[in-house]
């Protein structure tokens, strides 16, 4: 595994002092960039991608501040290690540094050895980084690539070969068998383009690129229960469980889309479905105290372990060589981001052989009037 590379960027507007560090730096094996000013800065960053930037806070032509900002914005370069170094702690003081998203903060006069200490530091923290994303990658590409052929191919097989059967014999079959097929070949058509969409949200996650939510969103205390009632139908009706759908409890006002909490409880109640058998009861639970609102989905499934929860995470399903399960495992983590974008968190309350409740807690909304 190749190590983080070893290059750092001096953004300092004296000469003599930036020269000294870079001498420092170079003499513990460092590969030193610099500039004198902020907008040179930037654009010896954009060239050079430092792992880690020191920078001096007041500078003509961009201050650090405005480095530090230009450099958290940029795609390529947003998880740059950054420290500012400053001789006015009253005018930027450590924590604002902080708050301003620094990585740590050097105050000025200070020794070589703690210039040093700190850069190295720095370093430390991305190779860090570097390790968790590249396992993380290695990770997400080993699943992706064994189990999204199945996922896309098994409903396309279903797809085409219903398809085959109704054009090659379709004059000759009942009625009935040719309206299965049909509905086969829909049932297959749907999952399909719920695998692509799911798996096109998490690429959108993983890419920090999430749908902006919509500030205007907002649902009444009638259209939340409705909406409830109507994709908890849908998700059960798919799976062929309406029977076992079990529904109570009134709604809140919310600050949501209807698409969001729709498809929040289409995953909820779809996985409950899923992971429970048919006959036992899947119950859907609405209820507000004043101050949230709270959906529940309880199956009577096989459940998971505490350790399965805290390991929770996009493509990744438990005991898949034993059950045969349906679907990429991105129905919690979608639902996670969906009710946390709009201020809400998620939970599970499971334990092996009796069951799982997932529950959806959102910030009421006070209507006027």
């Amino acid at each position: 595994m190749e190590a983080t590379p070893k290059r750092v960027l001096l953004i300092e507007d004296d000469e003599k002092l930036r020269h000294l560090l870079a001498e420092a730096l170079e003499a513990e094996g460092y590969v030193v960039g610099q500039a004198g000013t902020g907008e040179e800065g930037l654009r010896v960053a954009q060239a050079f991608e430092p792992v880690v930037v020191v920078c001096d806070v007041k500078m003509p032509r961009g201050d650090g501040r405005s480095v530090l900002a230009a450099l958290r914005g940029d795609k390529r370069l947003g998880t740059t290690q950054f420290v500012f170094m400053t001789g006015d702690v009253q005018a930027t003081p450590q924590r604002e540094s902080m708050n301003l998203g620094a990585d740590d903060y050097l105050e000025k006069p200070f020794s070589t050895a703690d210039f040093l200490a700190c850069v190295a530091a720095r370093f430390a923290r991305a190779e860090v980084l570097r390790k968790a994303d590249e396992r993380a990658l290695t990770r997400l590409s080993a699943t992706v690539t064994k189990e999204l052929p199945h996922e896309l191919f098994t409903p396309l097989t279903g797809i085409i070969g219903l398809a085959e059967v109704l054009l090659e014999e379709g004059e000759e079959l009942d009625r009935k068998v040719a309206r299965e097929m049909i509905e086969g070949i829909r049932a297959s058509g749907d999952r399909l383009n719920r695998t692509l969409r799911n798996y096109l949200t998490i690429l959108e996650l993983i890419n920090d690129r999430p749908p902006a939510r919509d500030p205007e969103a907002h649902l009444d205390a009638e259209m939340v229960r409705v909406v409830v009632m109507e994709a908890a139908t849908t998700a059960a009706q798919k799976s062929r469980r309406e029977t076992d759908l079990r529904i109570k409890g009134d709604g809140f006002a919310l600050t949501t889309s209807r698409n969001n909490l729709s498809a929040v409880v289409v995953e909820l109640v779809d996985n409950a479905c899923k992971f429970s058998e048919a006959g036992t009861p899947v119950e859907v639970s609405l209820r507000g105290d004043g101050h949230h609102l709270r959906l529940e989905v309880a199956d009577r499934g096989r459940g998971m372990s505490a350790e399965q929860i805290s390991q929770i995470g996009a493509f990744r399903q438990f005991d898949r060589n034993k059950y045969e399960q349906q679907g990429l495992g991105l129905g919690l983590t979608l639902t996670q981001h969906l009710v946390e974008r709009d201020g809400g968190t998620v939970s599970l309350a499971s334990s092996p052989e009796t069951g799982t409740t997932a529950v959806a807690t959102w910030p009421a909304v006070h209507e006027v009037g």
